[in-house]
């Protein structure tokens, strides 16, 4: 087990990285929390998978479940209606402002979870217990809570940090082949914005990635907590610095809310950095061979680049809905080199809508 911990103002908690991690995540969700029952909301294949074993762990721990929940996967459970179902049942259970809310599942379950317990008595303990790529390696990390809300994804949401991270890669074996790879984009923004040695390890051992090994993954995952950490460390609500982490997340995201659930989030956030390295190669600031190195990475991991048929004024249009739209003007992450990235004040209209047809024709 590696453990990395992200230093904020409360004095930060640990993420512990491992894999066969979770026969012990009842020893450290009782390190981190003190509390001998907690709450948990899972998301269905997670509890199907997995559900046993964590279980086991917390009872070996000496911890009861005091309320077990199961989630339906899928973006549409990041709604406020099922929030507010939660914070029902959580409620009418008899849980308190002490009884720690276990986030078990992925991204979605995360920040579905996680805003609950941000709202719930003002606030109540959070563990994050990640089970798919994109929640281990960025979004379980950091604090982002939230719902999708009119037709925006996370536009609805508050900072609220967890006690602790708890990632177990064999826990990704479980998962299809489709979400896996999914999931594998969100490395390789990591690689593109903050690591470059992660983006070359990718390059030089796609096959051992594209194979879902656990012992090969558990490296890779923890090159991006340290990477996310280390942002966040500088700027946990997302004002400055952190925003270089929504590289190819602008049109991935308007991408994403336009197919209607037919795109996973790694799937729409590839398309994204497609289109984000084209915005950056015509304004001058990507060197084209950044692109075609990109792109040719995320080809052999077996993500398309492209979305053909969708519409391109009302991708247009979902921008201007986008978290980091400052004074009207959608402000934009372009990286410089493999490694390096920065968030551009302004991209002039004709750049984005050059790039919103590249990735949507047939």
């Amino acid at each position: 087990m590696e453990t990395v911990r992200v230093a904020i103002g409360d004095g930060g908690y640990p993420v512990h990285v491992g894999a066969g991690l979770i026969s012990e995540f009842g020893k450290h969700i009782r390190e981190a929390t003190q509390r001998e029952r907690v709450v948990v909301l899972a998301d269905v294949n997670a509890a199907k998978f997995h559900g046993a074993k964590l279980k086991r762990s917390l009872r070996t721990a000496g911890i009861k479940v005091h309320k077990w929940i199961e989630i339906p996967s899928g973006e549409r459970s990041k709604s406020w209606s099922r929030a507010h179902s939660l914070l029902n049942e959580v409620i009418e259970s008899g849980a308190d402002r002490w009884t720690p809310i276990l986030a078990f599942g992925g991204g979605v379950t995360g920040d579905l979870a996680g805003f609950v317990a941000s709202l719930l008595f003002r606030g109540v303990p959070l563990v994050q217990i990640p089970t798919t790529v994109i929640a281990q390696v960025d979004s379980s990390v950091g604090g982002k809570t939230g719902i999708n809300f009119a037709g925006a994804k996370n536009i609805v949401g508050s900072f609220y940090q967890p006690k602790v991270v708890l990632a177990d890669p064999s826990l990704l074996l479980t998962l299809s082949e489709r979400d896996y790879r999914a999931g594998l984009a969100e490395v390789v923004k990591i690689g593109m914005t903050l690591r470059p040695d992660l983006f070359e390890r990718l390059e030089g051992d796609v096959l051992h990635f594209t194979t879902c090994d656990p012992e090969t993954l558990a490296p890779a995952v923890l090159a991006c907590v340290e990477a996310k950490a280390e942002v966040v460390g500088r700027d946990e609500k997302d004002q400055d610095v952190r925003s270089i982490l929504n590289y190819g997340h602008t049109i991935g995201h308007a991408v994403e809310a336009l197919s209607l659930g037919k795109l996973r989030h790694g799937e729409a956030v590839a398309i994204g950095m497609n289109a984000a390295a084209r915005v950056g190669e015509a304004v001058g600031i990507t060197p084209s061979e950044v692109r075609i190195r990109q792109n040719t990475l995320l080809s052999e991991l077996g993500l398309k680049l492209t979305y053909p048929g969708a519409d391109n004024r009302a991708i247009a249009r979902k921008l201007k809905l986008d978290k980091k739209v400052r004074d009207k003007r959608t402000r934009f992450v372009l990286t410089l080199q493999i490694g390096g990235a920065s968030v551009w004040p302004h991209i002039p209209e004709k750049y984005l809508r050059g790039a919103i047809r590249k990735v949507t024709r047939a």
